[in-house]
């Protein structure tokens, strides 16, 4: 059996009736350039599993025929009333999205498309003469296209992790040659057997990702941690934070207060569709608010969600890009090894930003041994 779809609208105005379409079908019209706005309606139609049997047999490749049979049982856990959805989580580096990010991906059905935009290094992307390649890249990746992506295959080829951090993605490139997972075509095929869409981008400032929201289905979670924690973070986990987009507590307060005065506009604009989400707050409930999130992007709380929770927080890998430890007993720590000197610099260049975001400023190192760095959130 094939997908009991609606109607689709495509170029030159022909109407093509709805009917139960093969996999490879669904990939193909995804890739017509009017098809962003047929699939957009109100956001709410049903995902109805594909029948994997016909897609396999639709499929040549002998090996991919393996791997699709392979995946058969894990596709259908997927729960059958799941509706499309694109989650993006738009933070910077050393914020907690790597974390955010998995819960999300753990939900069945859920494909993550990690860090897309590592192939431009450690710079923030504003608008300007990169936007639209990089606005083109996001929304091709999101609606499984890549036909124009060479770039970007051939980095992720070399560049494991933007892979492998995809569980089920890497699963099932591992069970066949794995050049063939960087084929434009197999990898189309792989990615559009997931109803959602989950994205963690780093490198781009929120007005870059603003477009994407004219799609009724794509939702923006917008992660940000106290800028002190976050320059500690890089200071003293990480030895590769070089440039002053990334070391200067300047550009990251910057970047910060011009992301929310975009978050402030886009929520009047697109209220269900933007979210302002505070890592301590994650890490200090992460049960309830990833629940929160969860509910945000029409989806469940499901058991795999739970079991990443159960798994990961319980564990203490004391590693600077793990996920298995328990963030609770890790939130404050930067007021225990910050220099002061360190603090205070930070301060002065996020005292306004800090304010608005419910994080409190220390006058004295002492004031730091009290722990109460943050305080309410009273921002939409």
């Amino acid at each position: 059996m094939g997908i009991a779809r609606r109607k689709w609208v495509v170029v030159l105005g022909a109407l093509i009736l709805g009917a139960y379409l093969t996999l490879s079908t669904l990939t193909q019209l995804a890739n017509l350039p009017g098809n962003k706005e047929a699939t957009s309606g109100e956001g709410n139609e049903e995902y109805t599993l594909p029948s994997l049997e016909e897609v396999i047999q639709s499929v040549r490749d002998l090996d991919v025929q393996r791997v699709l049979r392979m995946y058969s049982t894990q596709h259908e856990e997927v729960p059958p009333g799941t509706a499309p959805v694109q989650v993006i989580v738009s933070s910077t580096w050393r914020s907690g999205s790597t974390l955010l990010g998995e819960i999300l991906g753990a939900h069945p059905g859920a494909f993550y498309h990690y860090e897309p935009l590592m192939p431009y290094g450690l710079q923030q992307i504003a608008p300007g003469p990169l936007q639209d390649e990089v606005q083109d890249l996001l929304s091709g990746i999101l609606h499984c296209d890549y036909h124009n992506l060479e770039e970007y295959l051939k980095f992720a080829f070399v560049n494991h992790d933007m892979f492998t951090r995809n569980t089920r993605l890497w699963s099932m490139c591992s069970a066949m040659p794995r050049s063939k997972c960087y084929n434009p075509d197999t990898l189309g095929r792989l990615c559009s057997l997931f109803p959602i869409h989950v994205m963690k981008v780093v490198r781009a400032r929120l007005e870059i990702l603003a477009p994407l929201l004219k799609d009724p289905k794509v939702r923006i979670v917008w992660l940000v941690r106290d800028p002190r924690a976050v320059m500690n973070s890089r200071i003293s986990s990480i030895t590769w934070c070089e440039t002053r987009a990334c070391k200067d507590p300047a550009y990251l307060c910057s970047d910060i207060l011009v992301d929310f005065s975009t978050y402030l506009v886009l929520k009047e604009e697109y209220p269900a569709q933007v979210m302002l989400l505070r890592y301590e707050d994650l890490a200090k409930n992460p049960y309830e608010k990833s629940k929160e999130v969860l509910k945000f992007a029409g989806l469940s709380f499901h058991k795999r969600v739970k079991d990443y929770l159960d798994d990961h927080l319980t564990s203490d890998e004391d590693e600077p890009w793990s996920t298995r430890h328990d963030p609770k007993t890790r939130v404050g720590r930067w007021m225990k090894v910050m220099k002061f000197e360190d603090v205070i610099k930070t301060q002065y260049h996020c005292k306004g930003i800090m304010k608005s975001l419910g994080y409190r400023t220390f006058s004295s190192k002492e004031d730091m041994t009290t722990g109460n760095a943050v305080g309410l959130l009273n921002v939409p």
